[in-house]
């Protein structure tokens, strides 16, 4: 069986299962085989691959209608303080990008490739609407790099394994459940690659997504509920939208130059 530039995926799940992870993770990798994160290339071929440590960040962001009022300031955010900031810096040849977005839906915008290749957003590419299929988009991100990061420790390879996800709402249209991402999440973590991290967003509009003041904290309570240990709150506005994905992209840095193993992301 092979998918996706992969290789054999049984030898990928027999090598996932001697590393410590549990069926817990491995089902709801086998439940997303066919998910939309698996239609295209799950990531760049071994041959192409300039070391043999590797640093994979994946980008889970939120595209559903309330984030419309803010798209120009994310895509700018995310293509200046975030891609442009980790070219200008040194040594990061073995970072490997990958992003997510979605809505009701969830589309793999590309697997894992370099910063050089990875593209950016656009009004093309990035059209909020619809609502926020938050598991769904997790669930398919963490079974491509469970999946990819088995290939390249098959290899011989030395992977380091960011995740964050930015929304500004609670989940509304998915048909994963939270409880099986919190049950693969604590797996992962086990490993001590894997660094999980939650940005949600205050919501402008009163009756939609996160909001100021609310208890518990509903930024932290999702977080938790997905099994992701680094939880930030933040608002939408062009500053701080800048200022988080900066953020985000200097401790990617870090990581992929040998400072840890995992990141304090919101340090």
């Amino acid at each position: 069986m092979s998918n996706n530039g992969l290789g054999n995926l049984d030898d990928l799940f027999q090598a996932a299962r001697d590393d410590g992870l549990t069926d817990n993770a491995l089902n709801l990798v086998i439940s997303n085989l066919n998910g939309p994160t698996m239609m295209g290339p799950v990531g760049a071929p071994l041959d192409q691959l300039a070391s043999n440590e590797v640093t994979l960040a994946m980008n889970i962001i939120d595209m559903s209608g309330s984030m419309s009022p803010h798209a120009a300031d994310l895509m700018r955010a995310y293509n200046d303080n975030y891609l442009t900031a980790m070219e200008h810096a040194t040594a990061v040849d073995d970072i490997l990008i990958s992003t997510i977005l979605f809505n009701d839906t969830v589309t793999l915008l590309h697997g894992y490739v370099n910063l050089t290749d990875a593209a950016r957003l656009t009004p093309q590419v990035y059209q909020p609407y619809g609502t926020t299929a938050l598991y769904d988009a997790v669930a398919g991100g963490l079974t491509n790099m469970v999946l990819y990061t088995q290939q390249l420790r098959q290899s011989g390879i030395m992977v380091r394994c960011i995740v964050i996800v930015y929304s500004d709402g609670e989940d509304n249209a998915s048909q994963q459940r939270a409880r099986d991402i919190q049950r693969t999440a604590v797996d992962l973590l086990k490993q001590e690659m894997y660094t999980l991290a939650f940005v949600g967003f205050v919501a402008g509009q009163p009756q939609i997504g996160f909001r100021t003041g609310s208890q518990p904290d509903p930024v932290r309570k999702l977080a938790d509920e997905i099994g992701f240990t680094e939880a930030l709150t933040a608002t939408l506005n062009e500053s701080d939208l800048r200022r988080i994905f900066h953020m985000v992209s200097m401790s990617t840095v870090r990581v992929s130059q040998g400072g840890a193993i995992t990141a304090n992301i919101f340090a």
